[in-house]
């Protein structure tokens, strides 16, 4: 079977086997946290916070960007959790590799799903932001949501993000596969979080915390495209976290036993 068509049906599978279920609902409905919870503050709070200064985007931006950076890696922790916990409950690992699929075409599988669904979710929460400043301004105009929000730089923002929140989501993909212990994963997400909050307090090494190259590589807002390409190393090293972790797995996967 063609290489590119059998990626393509096991991509497919791996669609197939998400649909109605808790992941799949989680992708949907976790990004709109962050924006409901603002747009319940900006209707009611709006006036007062536009009073302490900035623009209606900027507030916005500024209420959104703390708590998804927070927040965010928890989702990112669950969903690589549950990606691959389908075959570790049901104790269906030994009937996949049975399939007429190569171990790499699972992999990769698995792991463009995964990816995938951490893209879109993104996505969709830039998107919901938008959606909120829209709602917000039609109940009330003079807060300033009515001027021109620069979608190349909220979402070229939002991609930032994702490519800097891919090294160690590579390390919870891979960890995912090893062990179907749920609290393991959890614990060393949070301790990753943990010690990057204490460490870039002074550190001079805290930059090379994959726990953090997300926060890192968060640009401003300030309408200049340029800044699009400023800070790049936060986003070079998580996307070479990836490709070590991509590597290393794919390599696993291939000499993986399962009895």
């Amino acid at each position: 079977m063609n290489s590119a068509l059998a990626l393509k049906k096991g991509i497919s599978a791996e669609l197939f086997k998400f649909r109605s279920t808790f992941v799949f609902w989680l992708v949907i409905l976790a990004p709109a946290f962050i924006p409901t919870i603002n747009l319940i503050v900006f209707l009611q709070r709006g006036d007062e916070i536009l009073a302490r200064g900035g623009t209606a985007w900027g507030n916005l931006m500024q209420f959104s960007t703390g708590p998804s950076g927070f927040l965010f890696p928890f989702f990112v922790f669950i969903v690589a959790l549950f990606v691959n916990n389908i075959e570790w409950s049901s104790n269906t690992w030994k009937l996949i590799y049975t399939q007429p699929l190569s171990r790499l075409n699972i992999y990769f599988s698995k792991l463009i799903v995964f990816v995938l669904m951490l893209f879109l979710s993104l996505i969709l929460y830039g998107s919901l932001l938008v959606l909120v400043g829209k709602i917000v301004h039609s109940t009330n105009p003079d807060l300033g949501f009515g001027n021109p929000l620069n979608l190349t730089i909220h979402f070229g923002n939002i991609v930032r993000t994702f490519l800097a929140t891919l090294g160690f989501a590579s390390i919870h993909f891979y960890i995912s596969q090893k062990t179907k212990n749920l609290i393991l994963p959890l614990g060393i997400g949070i301790g990753g979080l943990i010690s990057f909050m204490i460490l870039v307090q002074g550190w001079e090494y805290a930059a090379y915390h994959p726990y953090g190259f997300h926060i890192l590589a968060n640009g401003s807002n300030n309408g200049d495209t340029s800044i699009l390409l400023d800070n790049l190393r936060p986003i070079t090293l998580s996307l070479g976290l990836f490709v070590i972790m991509t590597t290393i797995g794919a390599i696993d996967a291939l000499k993986k036993r399962i009895v």
